[in-house]
């Protein structure tokens, strides 16, 4: 096992290490191991926390190519977040579907709930199931990938390649993020910065499934569910308008990047 992570075994160390020609005891050589095992999980764990780049999307020329770029990139980070939150949406509808939830399941949709920024002691358990059932689903990838592309110039603006901002979030506290050049004087918002692309997928996600000025749009999602028709991208941007502060111009330009790079295409299966 040993040797099938890089490291010597006992007997070898034994043979190689005998300064004093009388062989290493058990104790010596399992502290070795020990510290050598120690030194790798520290290793790893400053890898982890390294903060990770995006590609330099700004060494492809302006166009089909850089953008082909980028949606390669993306795609794979948005579809696990979906998936992700896809599955936590399945046991949901078998919760529903259930005469009574157990006991584990109540702990869990508790625990789902404060992820999903609720208070579990001020709903009652349908409540919350309900509230849950809205909150927790997909968002299209073709909207995904488009508000993306806005928010970051296809990966190539300030705060992507600086703070691994793909979606323009903002946050509020001291020190959160990036400070916009043109922030005005009064204004204290920061852009918010983020160790990898992915944890920024992750909060944008999390954004549109929680924030309350986007709870219109989580109801035309679960019309959509109610109709049983798919995720449409097109048909849910017209619910974004508070995602700027320019509002239907916003939308609009969100509808047209998708149309025009023709994001619909990836749109994959988000049923649950």
């Amino acid at each position: 096992m040993l040797q099938s992570c890089g490291m010597a075994s006992i007997d070898e160390l034994r043979r190689r290490w005998r300064p004093t020609g009388r062989p290493l005891g058990d104790a010596t050589i399992l502290r070795i191991l020990a510290a050598g095992l120690l030194l790798a999980a520290l290793a790893l764990l400053v890898s982890l926390a390294r903060p990770q780049a995006l590609p330099d999307f700004s060494a492809w020329p302006a166009g089909p190519e850089r953008k082909a770029r980028f949606v390669e990139f993306m795609q794979p980070l948005i579809a696990a977040e979906n998936a992700r939150v896809l599955r936590d949406r399945g046991r949901l509808v078998s919760i529903a579907a259930a005469d009574e939830a157990g006991w584990r399941d109540r702990r869990w949709l508790r625990a789902l709930g404060e992820r999903y920024r609720l208070d579990p002691e001020t709903l009652s358990g349908d409540e919350l199931l309900a509230t849950l059932l809205l909150r927790v689903d997909a968002v299209p990838m073709s909207l995904a990938l488009a508000q993306a592309a806005k928010e970051s110039g296809w990966g190539t603006s300030r705060f992507a390649r600086e703070g691994r901002n793909l979606f323009g979030q903002w946050c509020y506290e001291p020190g959160c993020g990036i400070v916009p050049h043109a922030r005005g004087a009064q204004a204290t918002h920061e852009v918010e910065r983020f160790s990898t692309p992915r944890e920024s997928v992750e909060s944008y996600l999390r954004n549109i499934n929680t924030h309350s000025a986007y709870r219109d749009f989580r109801l035309a999602r679960a019309g959509l569910r109610a109709s049983r028709a798919p995720l449409s991208g097109l048909v849910l941007a017209e619910e974004l308008q508070s995602y700027s502060e320019r509002g239907s111009a916003y939308v609009d330009e969100i509808k047209q990047l998708i149309r025009f790079n023709d994001l619909e295409e990836f749109d994959g299966n988000t049923d649950a």
